[in-house]
């Protein structure tokens, strides 16, 4: 871009974009809007930064448009004033089908079209006639095999029957033998096979069939099988498109409403490399809070120069404030002292917002922590120098000696050291961070308090309550970030539980628990967890000596049922490849026998769920995560329960692609609004109708 006094480049990578470049018709439209940039793909938002200069301030005096010999621009336009996601829509060009059926069979010369083909789409509208009745949707047929399409038993299903023997199945469980009309694609391309209904993926299934696993291509129908077996119901508008529809396209032809969606924090925002884990909280007074690492100088976990950031929304998610920096650590780069993983809860009574996070001094993380809590029996800090000589730290920033003397030291709020009135380090840098270091923080991880009674304008001084929740076996105790809950029902009702999970003197045997507090973050205590007394393996373990990887459990959500049980959800590495489940009926003090959810797949990935109160005044549980690996993390899928989580009635997949942690609260318009990541480029806020999530008839993805 061009302009009289400069030039500038600026970059987008939108690495979700897939199929823009297969050789047929795609449209691209950046919108700049008072909300950042906006990229729309065949129609429908792909990728959004909080940038909102681009042509603005650059003030061009010339635009040139050069697919510099790999694209072929078709058309070029541009308009002044914010473009919306409808509007951006209409713009979209839809994909034109190879063939159409006129009739139930297709003429023999589109099939002659359709013979050898490799990928592609095939599109119906199909209804059955009611609930159970099943059959054929589309079917071909070659000399060597057969492809169906079809729904039975309410599933949609596709298969490849090859020589008289069936090679591949693809099932999405479901309910869309309802009598109503849904449009339907079957697609096969890129190594896949995807089913759509109603334009959302309700399954993706790597390895990819088509028109020419079927040998010579002989017949094409619809509503029917080859043997002329009648769908019991109707099928229409069935088209055979030569490429491999895009979600966005599949969308466009469904006529799917938008979902506008902004970015709150990313890639080069306030100057940091990236944001990650979010937490979301909707406050009694309608401002919701969203939080999240700013990760300076890259995007990993600690040891990092990560900081604690906030944006505030007065209207429902619609706009946000400036972020705010809540905590920051001395140091920069790889060896920086860090906090990470935020937790948020609110306590209803005081109004008082309750945020906990994970600290580490410089040059730690989780993978190299040390053993210990880091606090001598009266809950003072240790401090120790390069010698490995040991300090008591006073709450008056006085600094003893390990025998009781007085020193020299002294330890201001902020870390920073002085010794005999001069300058001597900071407690929370990395050895060799400064010339002048005296005394170091213990080497592990610290779990601090920050609260606000202003909803979220000013904040607290730190509190660290690692000597109330940790024990001395302990390497890491630290949040499962997102949010925690307050206990509505039965006699502990008041009491904030805040899911924790910590690991051993083994880095790697983790369990979860809960932080539990009785009198709103004054005082904190840890409460058992499902791996106390488990049975795995036939054999009983507990947190402490825990040594079977297949009874570690990480991350976790929790969610309160109706009956006042607290129900735990975990991330794991069970074999069973199931999200992780138990419950407990004494306020997080003990947990069930661990069991595992049938219906969600899990792929090590951190989870949600909160409670919320559906469209008709019923209460829910919504739950989100990652469900697929791709071989990234991706495919978030967000669920519904009206039974406590027995089974999930809605499941509907948000993005098919790039998505990892996320964090839901209920807005103050109703909607869910899901605050989700894509690990490296940032953090996304996306309001979620309620009937979008209700519309679902699938029950697995």
């Amino acid at each position: 871009m061009k302009g009289l006094t400069k030039e500038t480049t600026r970059r987008l990578d939108d690495e979700d974009s897939l199929g823009a470049d297969d050789g047929y018709v795609h449209s691209v439209t950046l919108a700049v809007t008072s909300t950042g940039a906006h990229v729309y793909f065949d129609g429908y938002e792909d990728f959004s930064t909080t940038d909102t200069t681009w042509l603005r301030d650059i003030q061009p005096t010339k635009l040139v448009v050069n697919g510099s010999g790999v694209a072929d621009i078709r058309r070029f336009a541009v308009w002044e004033g914010e473009l919306d996601p409808a509007a951006a829509l209409a713009l979209a060009v839809p994909p034109q089908a190879l063939v159409e059926f006129a009739g139930a069979e297709l003429a023999h010369r589109d099939v002659t079209k359709l013979d050898g083909l490799s990928n592609g789409a095939v599109r119906a509208r199909f209804r059955t006639r009611g609930v159970g009745q099943s059959g054929v949707i589309f079917a071909a047929e070659g000399n060597v095999g057969v492809l169906r399409f079809g729904v039975i038993d309410g599933d949609l299903y596709a298969t490849l029957t090859e020589n008289g023997k069936e090679t591949e199945r693809v099932v999405a469980p479901g309910h869309w033998d309802d009598g109503q009309v849904h449009e339907v694609v079957f697609v096969s391309g890129r190594g896949a096979v995807d089913l759509y209904a109603d334009g959302y993926q309700v399954v993706h299934q790597p390895g990819a069939f088509f028109f020419g696993d079927l040998g010579t291509l002989q017949r094409v129908v619809t509503g029917m099988d080859i043997d002329g077996t009648r769908l019991f119901g109707e099928a229409s508008t069935t088209m055979v498109y030569p490429n491999v529809l895009t979600d966005h396209q599949i969308k466009r032809l469904a006529g799917v409403t938008p979902l506008p969606t902004v970015a709150l924090f990313d890639s080069g925002l306030a100057g940091a490399t990236s944001y990650r884990i979010p937490s979301i909280l909707t406050l009694k007074s309608g401002v919701v809070l969203a939080g999240a690492d700013q990760r300076v100088s890259s995007a990993n976990d600690s040891p990092n120069d990560i900081k604690f950031v906030v944006r505030r929304s007065h209207d429902g998610g619609d706009t946000w404030s400036e972020p705010q920096l809540i905590l920051d650590y001395p140091g920069v780069g790889r060896f920086a002292s860090s906090v990470i993983d935020s937790v948020l809860v609110q306590d209803e009574e005081s109004g008082k917002v309750i945020a906990l996070i994970d600290h580490f001094p410089g040059g730690y993380g989780q993978p190299n922590a040390e053993m210990g809590t880091g606090f001598d029996s009266q809950g003072r800090k240790i401090l120790h120098d390069s010698e490995g000589h040991n300090f008591i730290l006073e709450s008056d920033g006085t600094v003893l000696a390990e025998s009781g003397e007085s020193t020299e030291f002294v330890v201001a709020k902020n870390g920073d050291v002085t010794r005999a009135g001069h300058p001597a380090g900071n407690i929370y840098l990395a050895p060799g961070a400064d010339p002048q270091e005296s005394l170091f923080e213990f080497g592990s991880c610290h779990l601090l308090q920050v609260t606000s009674d202003d909803d979220g304008e000013t904040w607290s001084e730190v509190r660290d309550l690692t000597p109330m929740v940790k024990e001395e076996w302990m390497r890491f105790c630290g949040t499962s970030p997102g949010n925690g809950i307050q206990l509505k029902h039965g006699k502990h009702k008041g009491r904030i539980l805040m899911p924790l999970y910590f690991n051993t003197e083994n880095w790697l045997a983790f369990s979860c628990a809960v932080a539990i507090t009785d009198d709103a973050g004054e005082t904190w205590r840890r409460g058992g967890s499902p791996n106390d007394g488990r049975v795995i393996g036939g054999r009983i373990v507990d947190s402490h000596t825990l040594d079977d990887d297949q009874a570690y459990t990480h991350e976790s959500t929790i969610v309160e049922a109706a009956d006042g049980t607290v129900h735990m959800w975990m991330r794991n590495q069970n074999a069973v490849g199931r999200v992780a489940h138990a419950t407990s009926t004494d306020g997080g003090e003990t947990w069930s026998d661990v069991d595992f959810a049938e219906q969600i797949p899990e792929i090590f990935s951190q989870l949600n769920a909160i409670r919320f109160t559906d469209s008709h005044g019923q209460e829910a549980i919504a739950f989100a995560n990652a469900s697929q690996l791709l071989p990234f993390r991706g495919r978030g899928v967000i669920r519904v329960s009206y039974d406590e989580g027995k089974t999930w009635a809605h499941n509907k997949v948000f993005r098919p692609r790039h998505y990892v942690y996320q964090c839901m609260a209920q807005m103050p318009d109703q909607s869910i609004g899901l605050f989700w990541e894509r690990e490296i480029q940032g953090l996304y806020f996306t309001k979620l109708p309620l009937e979008w999530l209700e519309d679902s008839l699938s029950t697995i993805s």
